[in-house]
């Protein structure tokens, strides 16, 4: 091995490479939240187990509760927000928050692919957080081409986070080294033919019945 080293050649067990060879950009990789609301009796049951709803006195309780029942149904992503706007300071309602907004998404979304992209008050969609993934692009490929290629035909409402980048350089995408052996120096060994294995399996099996003779004697 030594010797292999100094010479400073490849062979099968020597190669060279480049630093960067082993380098990637870990970029992250989202995807929309598609999502409504959906009111029904169960989860207005389940309203009591949220923190935030439960820091509501009786009476407000009682008033979403009785509001929530009488708006059974579908609605969209934004609905329930709307209502804390609409409700805040209003009778039996009390002050409402936006944090009381996000408790009734919590009760009551549910994902839907074919419902409307939520987006925020910028108009920029809102990722779903369930979906966050990410891609190892290899070192100096351009991280949009890769994209393109190899997560959009797979994925096609799926976005780069552009916001991830790497502390030193500033580009998009967290630079990182991976050295895995078995990509540079796997040979394949195919698997030895089908009737030595069947010969091996049938003299395991003589030996195993001659054992078992044995012990019945």
């Amino acid at each position: 091995m030594v010797r292999e080293y100094e010479t400073f050649a490849e062979s099968e067990r020597s190669k060279l490479f480049n630093t960067i060879d082993f380098a990637y950009r870990k970029v992250a990789i989202k995807r929309p939240l598609k999502a409504k609301l959906v009111i029904s009796e169960a989860r207005i049951e389940t309203l009591a187990e949220n923190k935030t709803f439960q820091k509501l006195n009786a009476e407000q309780q009682a008033a979403w509760i009785d509001f929530f029942r009488e708006h059974l149904g579908e609605e969209n992503y934004d609905w329930a927000h709307q209502q804390v706007k609409a409700h805040n300071r209003t009778d039996g309602f009390g002050k409402t928050s936006k944090a009381l907004g996000n408790a009734f998404v919590t009760v009551f979304i549910e994902r839907d692919e074919n419902a409307d992209i939520v987006r925020d008050d910028k108009g920029n969609a809102v990722a779903d957080t369930r979906l966050n993934d990410s891609e190892s692009v290899p070192y100096g490929t351009r991280v949009e081409a890769y994209f393109k290629t190899e997560v959009l035909p797979h994925v096609p409402d799926a976005y780069i986070d552009d916001s991830v980048r790497d502390g030193k350089d500033g580009e998009v995408g967290i630079v990182g080294y991976e050295i895995n052996f078995n990509r540079y120096f796997y040979q394949y060994v195919p698997p030895r033919p089908l009737h030595e294995i069947d010969a091996d399996l049938k003299a395991a099996e003589a030996w195993i019945q001659a054992l078992l003779k044995e012990v019945a004697e």
